[in-house]
Protein backbone atom coordinates (compact mmCIF):
# COMPACT_ATOMS: atom_id res chain seq x y z
CA UNK A 1 0.00 0.00 0.00
CA UNK A 2 1.28 3.44 -0.89
CA UNK A 3 0.72 6.09 1.78
CA UNK A 4 -0.87 9.50 1.55
CA UNK A 5 0.49 12.84 2.73
CA UNK A 6 -1.99 15.08 4.59
CA UNK A 7 -1.00 18.60 5.68
CA UNK A 8 -2.84 20.95 8.03
CA UNK A 9 -2.16 24.65 7.43
CA UNK A 10 -3.30 27.94 8.92
CA UNK A 11 -2.26 30.75 11.22
CA UNK A 12 -1.41 30.16 14.86
CA UNK A 13 -4.48 29.12 16.85
CA UNK A 14 -6.41 27.87 13.82
CA UNK A 15 -6.74 24.30 15.11
CA UNK A 16 -4.03 22.65 13.00
CA UNK A 17 -2.50 20.61 15.80
CA UNK A 18 -5.88 19.47 17.11
CA UNK A 19 -7.08 18.30 13.69
CA UNK A 20 -3.70 16.77 12.84
CA UNK A 21 -3.72 14.73 16.06
CA UNK A 22 -7.36 13.74 15.55
CA UNK A 23 -6.68 12.62 11.97
CA UNK A 24 -3.68 10.59 13.13
CA UNK A 25 -5.82 8.84 15.74
CA UNK A 26 -8.59 8.06 13.24
CA UNK A 27 -6.11 6.59 10.76
CA UNK A 28 -4.42 4.53 13.48
CA UNK A 29 -7.82 3.29 14.69
CA UNK A 30 -8.36 2.07 11.11
CA UNK A 31 -5.07 0.14 11.42
CA UNK A 32 -2.99 2.37 9.17
CA UNK A 33 0.62 3.14 10.00
CA UNK A 34 0.96 6.88 10.55
CA UNK A 35 3.94 9.18 10.91
CA UNK A 36 3.42 12.74 12.18
CA UNK A 37 5.57 15.79 11.48
CA UNK A 38 5.34 19.25 13.03
CA UNK A 39 6.93 22.37 11.65
CA UNK A 40 8.83 24.13 12.89
CA UNK A 41 10.61 21.16 14.42
CA UNK A 42 11.81 22.90 17.56
CA UNK A 43 14.22 20.06 18.37
CA UNK A 44 16.24 20.59 15.18
CA UNK A 45 19.12 23.07 14.88
CA UNK A 46 16.90 25.21 12.65
CA UNK A 47 14.07 24.97 15.16
CA UNK A 48 16.30 26.44 17.85
CA UNK A 49 17.07 29.43 15.59
CA UNK A 50 13.35 29.80 14.89
CA UNK A 51 12.58 29.70 18.62
CA UNK A 52 15.05 32.52 19.21
CA UNK A 53 13.54 34.50 16.34
CA UNK A 54 9.94 34.03 17.49
CA UNK A 55 10.82 34.97 21.06
CA UNK A 56 12.46 38.18 19.85
CA UNK A 57 15.92 37.27 21.15
CA UNK A 58 17.28 37.02 17.59
CA UNK A 59 16.57 39.10 14.51
CA UNK A 60 16.69 37.53 11.06
CA UNK A 61 16.48 39.09 7.63
CA UNK A 62 13.41 37.81 5.76
CA UNK A 63 15.61 35.80 3.36
CA UNK A 64 17.31 34.09 6.31
CA UNK A 65 13.88 33.47 7.86
CA UNK A 66 12.71 31.78 4.66
CA UNK A 67 15.85 29.66 4.37
CA UNK A 68 15.77 28.66 8.05
CA UNK A 69 12.12 27.57 8.00
CA UNK A 70 12.60 25.84 4.63
CA UNK A 71 15.78 24.02 5.73
CA UNK A 72 13.81 22.64 8.68
CA UNK A 73 11.50 20.96 6.12
CA UNK A 74 14.16 19.99 3.57
CA UNK A 75 15.99 17.98 6.25
CA UNK A 76 13.06 15.51 6.37
CA UNK A 77 12.47 15.03 2.63
CA UNK A 78 14.30 11.70 2.24
CA UNK A 79 12.61 10.30 5.35
CA UNK A 80 9.17 11.46 4.17
CA UNK A 81 9.78 9.87 0.76
CA UNK A 82 10.62 6.55 2.44
CA UNK A 83 7.64 6.65 4.81
CA UNK A 84 5.25 7.38 1.94
CA UNK A 85 5.93 3.89 0.59
CA UNK A 86 3.69 2.41 3.31
CA UNK A 87 2.65 5.09 5.83
CA UNK A 88 0.12 7.86 6.00
CA UNK A 89 1.89 11.07 6.89
CA UNK A 90 0.15 13.89 8.70
CA UNK A 91 1.89 17.22 9.13
CA UNK A 92 1.10 20.18 11.33
CA UNK A 93 2.36 22.77 8.84
CA UNK A 94 4.66 22.26 5.88
CA UNK A 95 6.22 24.30 3.07
CA UNK A 96 3.00 26.25 2.40
CA UNK A 97 3.36 27.84 5.84
CA UNK A 98 6.94 28.82 5.11
CA UNK A 99 5.86 30.46 1.86
CA UNK A 100 2.79 32.16 3.39
CA UNK A 101 4.51 33.49 6.50
CA UNK A 102 7.76 34.66 4.93
CA UNK A 103 6.10 36.13 1.84
CA UNK A 104 3.75 38.00 4.18
CA UNK A 105 6.97 39.43 5.70
CA UNK A 106 8.15 40.53 2.25
CA UNK A 107 10.02 37.55 0.79
CA UNK A 108 9.44 37.33 -2.97
CA UNK A 109 6.73 34.78 -3.82
CA UNK A 110 8.33 33.82 -7.14
CA UNK A 111 11.65 33.08 -5.39
CA UNK A 112 9.82 31.00 -2.78
CA UNK A 113 8.09 28.92 -5.46
CA UNK A 114 11.41 28.51 -7.32
CA UNK A 115 12.97 27.20 -4.09
CA UNK A 116 10.16 24.65 -3.68
CA UNK A 117 10.72 23.50 -7.27
CA UNK A 118 14.54 23.54 -7.06
CA UNK A 119 14.61 21.43 -3.89
CA UNK A 120 11.85 19.13 -5.18
CA UNK A 121 9.79 19.49 -2.02
CA UNK A 122 7.44 16.51 -1.84
CA UNK A 123 3.92 17.77 -2.53
CA UNK A 124 1.16 16.74 -0.12
CA UNK A 125 -1.78 14.77 -1.45
CA UNK A 126 -4.19 17.00 0.49
CA UNK A 127 -3.79 20.34 2.25
CA UNK A 128 -6.43 21.22 4.82
CA UNK A 129 -6.45 24.97 5.35
CA UNK A 130 -7.98 26.20 8.61
CA UNK A 131 -9.17 29.74 7.98
CA UNK A 132 -9.74 31.61 11.22
CA UNK A 133 -9.55 35.30 11.99
CA UNK A 134 -6.40 36.63 13.64
CA UNK A 135 -8.54 37.64 16.65
CA UNK A 136 -9.69 34.06 17.21
CA UNK A 137 -6.21 32.64 16.65
CA UNK A 138 -4.65 35.14 19.05
CA UNK A 139 -7.24 34.44 21.76
CA UNK A 140 -6.72 30.68 21.45
CA UNK A 141 -2.92 30.96 21.63
CA UNK A 142 -3.08 33.33 24.59
CA UNK A 143 -5.38 30.86 26.36
CA UNK A 144 -3.02 27.97 25.61
CA UNK A 145 0.29 29.62 26.46
CA UNK A 146 -0.45 32.77 28.42
CA UNK A 147 2.03 34.76 26.29
CA UNK A 148 2.41 35.24 22.57
CA UNK A 149 5.37 35.09 20.21
CA UNK A 150 6.08 37.78 17.62
CA UNK A 151 3.84 36.13 14.99
CA UNK A 152 0.93 35.35 17.30
CA UNK A 153 0.83 38.89 18.70
CA UNK A 154 0.90 40.74 15.36
CA UNK A 155 -2.69 40.96 14.11
CA UNK A 156 -1.81 42.88 10.94
CA UNK A 157 0.84 40.31 10.07
CA UNK A 158 -1.56 37.39 10.65
CA UNK A 159 -4.08 39.01 8.30
CA UNK A 160 -1.33 39.22 5.64
CA UNK A 161 -0.53 35.54 6.24
CA UNK A 162 -4.21 34.62 5.79
CA UNK A 163 -4.20 36.59 2.52
CA UNK A 164 -1.11 34.70 1.36
CA UNK A 165 -2.74 31.35 2.14
CA UNK A 166 -5.75 32.39 0.04
CA UNK A 167 -3.44 33.46 -2.79
CA UNK A 168 -1.63 30.10 -2.69
CA UNK A 169 -4.77 28.00 -3.09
Amino acid sequence: MKGKFLVFEGIDGSGKRTLCNYSKKILEDLWYQVKKYEYPDYKSPWGKIITDFLSGSRELDVSVQFLTYAADIVKDQEEIKEYLESYFIVADRYITSTVAFQCARGFDLEKALQFVHLFEIIPPDVIFYMNVSPEIGKARKKGQKGGLDRHEADMEFLEKVNSMYRELR
